[in-house]
């Protein structure tokens, strides 16, 4: 067996085993990496330097920077109150409490950014308070629903850039997909959404206009940031902190208030998290890793739609990043899926295994980070993943097959 595999079993293991005795999540991540590099054969100079130039390189600090302020602006338009306005809407148009809920994060998965999830956490923590769900399961619906479009929606990176490999358009790629959205929804709802004890909301004909009004507001600051992001192209720190800024003004905050509001984004566990996962990941590259799993599996002599499904996921596993493993493993597999006459079967087989493997993989930022938000107890919340993701593998599968 590879050294490089080897290194990557190892690392996963002492964060798996770390984890397990509760040491912090960043932390273990650090260690991870830092097993893996010299099991991998770095020296320990190499290791520290590598670490190090992880956590102060610049898409490290803008990633940090895009979640302390997302962080900020949630706890910021909880006090004022717009959190509240929004799922008070929802609430009087919607009778069914779980909808409400996992509408929260579905709508918050149409903006694709790392760690997004943290804008509609607090939500779901509103629409989800006096109820009987467990942190585990606030965490699921928070996790699983953001990424139910992520197959198909083409302003996610993967989508676009496996259109590209593929020398097919967005369309064709997104329609060929479907299944894989449709799949992860109904797992959703089938495994979890619809045992939840949420509630019900009681609905007065004569509040539908004021649950629209409380809608609209509630969603605003969130829309203006959409809208910046999505329409005007802007970087999402900069629209964060204009929203901010505004809603600072409009609601007269407090200098004490806003302070508090950017606290919650800098605690030490956050930081020692992206830092980690930022380490771990760039370790993973610099290594050699990433590199020697696709060529690992190739070598196996396995049949063809198993590498198909296995060197995706695999990648998809170690790096919790739709766009690497398609950059990784799309120019590998494209021979097998069909070369020029690509078979869009196989291609949405293909992204399903790696997708399936970013949803479980243990540095996926948005798994957790929703984790270290709801305070939930990791074991539980991942074996929650299990089935919906073997629903979308089977449902792929079967669509290959027959």
């Amino acid at each position: 067996m590879e050294r490089e595999i080897i290194a990557l079993i190892a690392s996963i293991l002492l964060i798996v085993v770390l984890v397990r005795f509760r040491v912090d999540l960043g932390v273990s991540m650090l260690l991870g990496g830092a097993s893996m590099a010299l099991i991998a054969g770095k020296p320990i100079g190499w290791t520290g330097i590598e670490v190090g130039r992880a956590a102060v390189d610049v898409d490290t600090l803008w990633l940090l920077g895009r979640i302390v302020t997302i962080i900020a602006l949630g706890a910021l338009a909880g006090r004022l109150g717009y959190l509240d306005r929004l799922v008070s809407g929802l609430r009087k148009l919607i009778s069914d409490n779980r909808v409400v809920i996992a509408l929260i994060p579905a709508f918050g998965g149409l903006l694709p950014m790392p760690g997004g999830t943290m804008l509609t956490a607090p939500m779901v923590e509103s629409a989800t308070s006096g109820t009987d769900v467990t942190p585990e399961q606030k965490l699921f619906v928070s996790y699983w629903f953001r990424h139910v479009w992520e197959y198909i929606w083409p302003l996610y990176p993967g989508v676009v850039f496996a259109a590209a490999l593929v020398e097919r358009s967005e369309s064709e790629i997104a329609f060929a997909h479907l299944p894989l959205t449709i799949s992860a929804i109904v797992g959703g709802v089938v495994f979890t959404l619809m045992w939840l004890d949420a509630g019900k909301n009681e609905r007065v004909a004569s509040e539908r206009a004021e649950g629209w009004r409380d809608l609209l507001i509630g969603v605003l600051p969130f829309g203006v940031v959409v809208a910046g992001v999505l329409v005007l192209k802007q970087e999402v720190v900069y629209v964060v902190l204009v929203v901010i800024a505004l809603l600072s003004i409009i609601g007269r905050v407090k200098p004490r208030d806003l302070l508090h509001a950017f606290k919650r984004g800098t605690e030490l566990q956050i930081i020692t998290l992206v830092v980690g996962v930022a380490a771990y990941k760039h370790i993973l590259t610099e290594a050699g890793v990433v590199a020697a799993v696709p060529p690992f599996f190739m070598q196996l002599g396995l049949p063809e739609l198993v590498v198909i499904f296995a060197v995706p996921f695999m990648v998809g596993l170690v790096t919790g990043v739709t766009l690497a493993f398609v950059a990784v493993t799309f120019p590998l597999l494209l021979p097998l899926m069909g070369g020029a006459d690509v078979d869009l079967q196989l291609v949405m087989f293909a992204y399903g295994a790696g997708f399936v493997g970013c949803l479980l993989s243990p540095v996926h930022l948005c798994l957790v980070l929703t984790r270290e938000y709801f305070r939930a107890d990791f074991g539980k919340a991942y074996r929650m993943l299990l089935l919906p993701c073997a629903l979308i593998v089977a449902v792929a599968t079967a669509i290959v097959l027959l």
